[in-house]
């Protein structure tokens, strides 16, 4: 299905076509794609999954630099969690979905903490720029092969894996289900 909308850009109040395309996209399944672009350079693009599986939890202990290559796969609604380090990512409104490995993982991870432990360290706060620094130096130290992690995904929708023979998926109880953020809007009819 293709459509074309338009609306208003919020940089300069001109009009922008928008088009909307479904496609399947592999291990996500249906999706619909948006994607419009202004003369005056704003870019907006979006992509909604229109399917909904099984909520699940999938875990992977990375005890080895070769578990750095498991493919990991994460909706905008799966949560990640490696609590050795104290680190949880939670979807929220500008959630992205994407395909990646554990070491593309942890980069973005490693790129968020980087941002804060600066930010924390020109804010004169030496406790958080320490607990940055340490999640840093773990992270560098799990690229090495010298720190294990626990590499956790939980996704409501049920979208996000984590494909490696290592990994244990297993269902999440109505409890866990309640308590996970899917960083998009749901309608549960």
């Amino acid at each position: 299905m293709n459509l074309t909308t338009k609306g208003e850009c919020p940089i300069c109040s001109c009009e922008i076509e928008f088009n909307w395309e479904s496609q399947d996209l592999p291990h996500f399944g249906e999706a619909m794609m948006i994607a419009g672009v202004c003369s005056c350079g704003f870019r907006h693009s979006d992509t909604i999954l229109l399917s909904q599986k099984e909520p699940a939890r999938y875990t992977l202990d990375v005890e080895s630099p070769e578990d750095l290559n498991a493919r990991v796969v994460k909706s905008c609604s799966g949560t990640i969690r490696l609590p050795e380090i104290g680190v949880d990512v939670e979807p929220g409104p500008a959630s992205e979905a994407y395909i990646s490995n554990v070491e593309g993982v942890l980069d973005r991870v490693e790129s968020i903490v980087d941002f804060a432990t600066r930010g924390a360290r020109e804010a004169g706060d030496v406790e958080k720029t320490a607990r940055g620094e340490e999640i840093l130096a773990t992270i560098e130290a799990l690229r090495c092969g010298k720190a294990n992690v626990t590499l956790i995904i939980e996704d409501p929708l049920g979208n996000s894996a984590i494909e490696c023979k290592k990994a244990v998926r297993s269902s999440l109880t109505d409890e866990e289900i309640a308590s996970l953020k899917t960083g998009i809007v749901v309608i549960d009819i």
